[in-house]
């Protein structure tokens, strides 16, 4: 028999579902958000009736965990239940950058009917087997991801090191998807993997995540590069998922000025702003500085990028970042369990809120006046009905909210043919590393670079391996000949013999065009074939060394770093034409 508590808790917690989802408590009444009111006897009577009459017993742990997530995914999807194992890796994951698993950072974008991952970590399992930022997981071991949010879903991908899980991933520009089986690792996730000079006497600096030491190494990262001659710096934030807020103020006040605003927050409705500001007893106010982001940007990356852009202190390059301008607090529960909660919302010292509009449903807008610290802004954020809100830097240039950050320079989305694909989730880059160092262990890392010499030699690994790839071209030959061999009814009278001969002489010359490909996707083959030869020699500093030279995103930062007055016209404070 159950126990009154028991019932007690069971109807308090499906009462609680409902509060969550709109409706409020009125003395001894629930009330809906509209006309109609229930009383709570009638919910304690639908939950004693379901337990004395429905044809099985009520598994009430069931009914309590659905009533719970029933009312969060009413929410946001960053506000989420944890049980005690999720909560003890959240807390390991992003204060100390370890966890048991593959080396992915996951979300589930509301439109989206699979997990996309959104972060990729070198030398993980993950990145071993060739898995990309992009990638949508829709099956783990034969359970749909359609169906499951990200907490049940990293639930089924971390696990034991030395245990693997079987995914399945649809990847852009593949028709099938793509099978993994990875085995877990302890995956510690290095928070400035790598920072070295580039052309130009520029330091680069690469962040993985805001985790509780990120401020910290950006600073050493800064210092060490200024002792060895650094008179620009970039900040690459591509990839960034975010991480601590503190941490976040803490990495943007190392390039702004003490006392500027780095971000401010605000809760509910009646509660307090609070504000951030950059502290400390190192910043480096003046040097030329580009801070790279992505589409995969997201949080307190946004916030370092906004400051930066807000009080003009560097140019912001890349790609729109993701959008996500909310702040999350863990609220311990039971039994180790705990509620992850969106409680407030950033804005950029402008006054702008970035978190991404979803379809035609826009989110809660700025305070009615912006901080008194930014300067001249636009207080109002003005809102022009067919575009984004706009706002105002420190010195008068238009920036945007809404939407992620909009870089200043944005770049081309990097193209990547059939052949560089093909290559990739074949995992030959890898393996073919592994070949070349086997029989050179002693390259040296100053002098090295990948000749023609290389490149034949990788071409006869690949063709040893009875290596295959479907071109663009050929994909769409493919669909021509399914017409012509296998659909006569979708054309209007027969095709003639000379047409089909026609079609398996372009076969042949298709074929022939994939010699064609390897000479005109020498550039990528060079940086796929140098980085993983790299990494294999010289670890992951030597992975970022050698990348950072081929990087097309990074070539052109430099460009813009090298050139004076284009970046001070970017700033808004160059000479006028």
């Amino acid at each position: 028999m159950r126990s009154p508590d028991r019932r007690i808790t069971l109807v308090g917690l499906l009462l609680i579902g409902l509060l969550g989802a709109g409706w409020l408590l009125s003395q001894d009444r629930v009330q809906a958000v509209g006309e109609q009111q229930y009383d709570l006897k009638l919910l304690q009577q639908v939950v004693e009736r379901i337990r004395a009459q429905y044809v099985d017993d009520l598994n009430e742990g069931e009914a309590i965990d659905a009533a719970i997530r029933g009312m969060l995914a009413t929410l946001d999807p960053y506000t989420e239940f944890l049980e005690k194992k999720q909560n003890d890796e959240m807390k390991m994951m992003q204060i100390q950058g370890k966890y048991g698993g593959l080396g992915i950072k996951i979300t589930k974008p509301r439109q989206e009917n699979a997990l996309v991952v959104v972060a990729l970590f070198d030398d993980t399992p993950a990145y071993d087997v060739g898995l990309q930022t992009g990638d949508r997981i829709v099956r783990i071991e034969d359970q749909s991801t359609a169906d499951i949010d990200v907490s049940q879903a990293a639930d089924l991908l971390r696990g034991s090191p030395g245990t693997s899980v079987t995914i399945s991933v649809s990847r852009e520009g593949e028709a099938a998807s793509i099978d993994y089986t990875l085995t877990r690792a302890i995956i510690t996730i290095p928070v400035v993997p790598y920072a070295g000079m580039l052309d130009g006497a520029i330091g680069y600096i690469k962040l993985n995540q805001f985790t509780e030491d990120a401020s910290r190494e950006v600073e050493q990262a800064l210092k060490q590069l200024g002792e060895q001659g650094a008179r620009g710096y970039m900040l690459d934030l591509r990839g960034n998922p975010g991480g601590l807020l503190e941490q976040a103020v803490g990495v943007a006040g190392k390039f702004l000025e003490e006392e500027r605003l780095v971000v401010y927050t605000m809760g509910r409705p009646g509660t307090d702003q609070r504000s951030y500001h950059a502290s400390g007893t190192f910043t480096l106010k003046d040097a030329p500085l580009v801070v790279l982001v992505d589409r995969y940007s997201a949080s307190a990356s946004e916030i370092v990028a906004g400051a930066i852009q807000d009080w003009d202190r560097g140019i912001v390059a890349g790609r729109p970042t993701f959008g996500k301008a909310s702040v999350q607090q863990i609220f311990p529960m039971n039994k180790g369990t705990a509620l992850k909660i969106t409680t407030a919302r950033y804005y950029t010292p402008s006054g702008r809120l970035i978190q991404r509009i979803d379809g035609n449903r826009r989110e809660p807008g700025p305070p009615d006046t912006a901080p008194d610290d930014m300067g001249e802004t636009d207080e109002t954020g003005e809102t022009d009905e067919t575009g984004p809100e706009t706002y105002e830097t420190n010195t008068g240039r238009t920036v945007y909210g809404g939407g992620g950050i909009t870089p200043d320079i944005e770049f081309a989305v990097p193209e990547y043919p059939p052949l560089i694909q093909a290559l990739t989730n074949q995992s030959l880059f890898i393996k073919f590393a592994s070949h070349y160092v086997s029989g050179n262990p002693d390259v040296d890392q100053a002098t090295f670079d990948v000749s023609d010499e290389m490149i034949d030699a990788f071409r006869r690994f690949v063709d040893a391996r009875s290596f295959e790839y479907t071109s663009t071209a050929e994909q769409t030959l493919n669909e021509l000949e399914e017409i012509v061999q296998d659909r006569p009814d979708r054309l209007d009278r027969p095709v003639s013999t000379e047409v089909l001969e026609s079609l398996a002489d372009l076969r042949k010359k298709l074929n022939r065009q994939h010699e064609l490909d390897f000479l005109g996707h020498r550039e990528l083959l060079i940086a796929r074939i140098g980085t993983e030869i790299s990494a294999r020699l010289w670890g992951t500093a030597g992975r970022y060394a050698f990348a950072t030279r081929h990087d097309p995103h990074i070539r052109a930062s430099l460009e813009i770093l090298g050139d004076e007055d284009r970046y001070r016209k970017l700033l808004g404070n160059g000479p006028e034409e």
